[in-house]
């Protein structure tokens, strides 16, 4: 009923491939939306098993999947909300070695990651392959958001910000979260990756910074650093 979307843009949702690398407090609600959505096909993918502590943020599971392989628990999940959506998991953890397997047939990445190293590894994959890339990360009371529509030439990476990082950030293990901000930053994922399907996205910034103590919400437009390895042509 959106005229923004209409019927065609169903149809086109219908028809999109998404990968979702990361079943976390990111990936779980932004799965959810986009199996709701009516998304054709969703690539999970995740090594770890449900613990109870991620129950706090990690919302497509509950306690009686603990000890349950997470891409197997999410997949029956999101099947059972939608039966109408092909539904892929994988219990793998990406790296350089299968990166180009595992996204082959995903037209688009969500990475939902929680570490550097992943995320940068994702990130040169997509910038290699045109692929858009929308990544989120949260810790305490902030969160992010990067969408990276590397079809275009002017399109940054992520790299162009933490090209000096190289060590692995804090992960949720590690590190204290406001669990509704997981999932507020999960949801954006899936309405950033719909607009760039159905080409909605019409603002210039790229990076969307939320703080959840203050109600900030600041948007930034990122652009390519000419220092950048991976997408700066130097």
């Amino acid at each position: 009923m959106l005229p923004e979307i209409d019927i065609i843009g169903q149809e086109k949702l219908a028809e999109s491939s998404i990968a979702i690398i990361g079943l976390g407090g990111l990936g779980s609600p932004s799965s959810i939306y986009l199996a709701a959505s009516g998304i054709g096909v969703l690539n999970l993918f995740d090594d770890d098993v449900v613990e109870l502590s991620n129950l706090q943020r990690q919302i497509i599971f509950d306690s009686s999947d603990i000890g349950e392989r997470k891409n197997l628990a999410a997949k029956k999940k999101l099947l059972n909300l939608n039966e109408n959506i092909v539904c892929n998991s994988f219990s793998e953890r990406i790296g350089e070695a299968n990166i180009d397997d595992c996204l082959e047939n995903s037209e688009y990445v969500i990475d939902c990651s929680d570490n550097f190293e992943t995320r940068k590894i994702i990130n040169e994959y997509c910038f290699r392959t045109k692929k858009d890339l929308i990544s989120g990360a949260c810790i305490g009371w902030k969160g992010q958001i990067f969408n990276f529509k590397f079809s275009s030439s002017e399109s940054p990476c992520y790299e162009c910000l933490f090209e000096g990082l190289d060590e692995e950030d804090l992960s949720c293990r590690e590190s204290s979260i406001f669990s509704p901000l997981a999932g507020l930053i999960g949801t954006f994922l899936a309405i950033e990756t719909i607009k760039n399907i159905l080409k909605l996205n019409y603002s210039e910034e790229n990076f969307l910074e939320i703080n959840s103590l203050t109600n900030e919400i600041k948007k930034r437009k990122m652009v390519i650093n000419s220092f950048c390895k991976i997408c700066s042509n130097k």
